[in-house]
């Protein structure tokens, strides 16, 4: 059998050295040293990749908590009950608007790029007049977001925009002060096991957050001024991350080598992928875009040849029972977009000749239609 996914986190040996040095200070939590030069670290990264110049993060515990604490932070005070999201998102996005008190309003997605677009947002808040009061706008599966034209769509419509990125921290193009959320799960292309980050430029938002994720306490005070808990990540996993960032740019080649080897293996069988992966952006899944009316027959095919595949974000949040009462815009793309968009076994480790077997499996069932 092919595994749909491996997560890969450094070695035993690699993280050694950052547990020593938790050891010598004895500080396991509360923003220690290794979770302040993770930050470090994160914040060059990221200013490095996107251009900007000096951004700032605030860690939490988890991707989820990353766009709780956000929607909290840019919602204080604003009225409207609807969050405007996409459906085709993993159903986390739904839950921390749901955990923060407000309804998700389910949109479609450009059947193209897979994405909520600042035309189809525009569509929902004229359908609920001063009743939406933020939007989350998703990177689907990694890929990059437009962040410039979600600017322009926030000054123009005064309505906070929040970005689930979770899968996109290799591929943060622009960082402004909207506040990009990220996961670092293990199984994200930069994961530490559990972990989170809200990057953005605007430094007051990134302290106000961090604040929050410590139960409202300000650096170096023990008075809680504002609503907050315990989001906050360890010692143990900063040092986790900052063993990632010792191998990243080893890591960083090898998803690209993978990458390609997919995106040449399904072009010669007439196979399409998102738009720009492999060549323009990396991730940690791999979408293959099969024609609707081959794909029963393409999947088929994968299950008997032990090939494991995946619909990373189902049928989308609205067929989950928990959100099935949601209101939304009538979805005319999304059904097709979540049949057609399979995930294929994809991760670091990934031989070329397994590659070349999804590859053939899928060349075979085609030519069998």
């Amino acid at each position: 059998m092919i595994p749909v996914l491996i997560p890969s986190l450094p070695e035993t040996d690699a993280i050694v050295p950052y547990l020593r040095r938790i050891d010598e200070a004895h500080i396991y939590s509360n923003y220690g040293p290794l979770t302040n030069a993770f930050t470090a670290r994160l914040c060059e990264f990221i200013g490095a990749q996107s251009g900007d110049g000096p951004v700032h993060a605030a860690l939490t515990s988890n991707g989820t908590a990353a766009i709780e604490l956000a929607l909290r932070y840019r919602g204080a005070g604003r009225t409207g009950r609807y969050c405007v999201m996409p459906s085709w998102t993993f159903i986390a996005t739904a839950h921390a608007a749901a955990n923060v008190g407000l309804t998700p309003y389910f949109t479609d997605v450009d059947p193209e790029t897979l994405a909520l677009t600042p035309e189809i947002a525009a569509r929902a808040l004229r359908a609920n007049p001063g009743d939406v009061a933020a939007v989350i706008v998703v990177s689907p599966c990694g890929a990059p977001i437009e962040v410039g034209a979600w600017e322009t769509f926030e000054a123009e419509h005064g309505v906070p925009v929040i970005f689930d990125a979770a899968a996109a921290a290799l591929n943060l193009r622009h960082v402004g002060a909207q506040p990009l959320c990220v996961s670092l799960h293990a199984t994200k292309a930069l994961g530490i096991g559990e972990g989170g980050a809200i990057i953005t430029r605007d430094a007051a938002m990134a302290a106000a957050i961090t604040a929050m994720t410590g139960f409202g306490f300000s650096a170096g005070s023990r008075v809680s001024e504002m609503r907050g808990g315990n989001y906050r990540i360890s010692e143990y996993a900063a040092a986790v991350g900052l063993a990632v960032f010792d191998d990243l740019d080893a890591r960083i080649a090898r998803l690209r080598e993978v990458s390609l080897a997919y995106v040449a293996g399904f072009a010669r069988i007439g196979v399409s992928m998102q738009a720009g992966f492999g060549r323009d952006w990396l991730t940690m899944t791999a979408n293959a875009i099969v024609d609707a009316r081959v794909v029963a027959t393409v999947t088929a095919a994968f299950d008997q040849s032990g090939i494991q595949w995946r619909r990373w974000y189902g049928s989308g949040c609205h067929a989950h029972p928990t959100f099935a009462t949601c209101p939304h815009d009538g979805l005319a793309a999304t059904d097709g977009v979540a049949k057609t968009a399979i995930g294929v076994p994809f991760f670091p480790t990934i031989a070329p000749e397994q590659i070349a077997q999804v590859c053939r499996c899928a060349e075979q069932a085609l030519s069998s239609c």
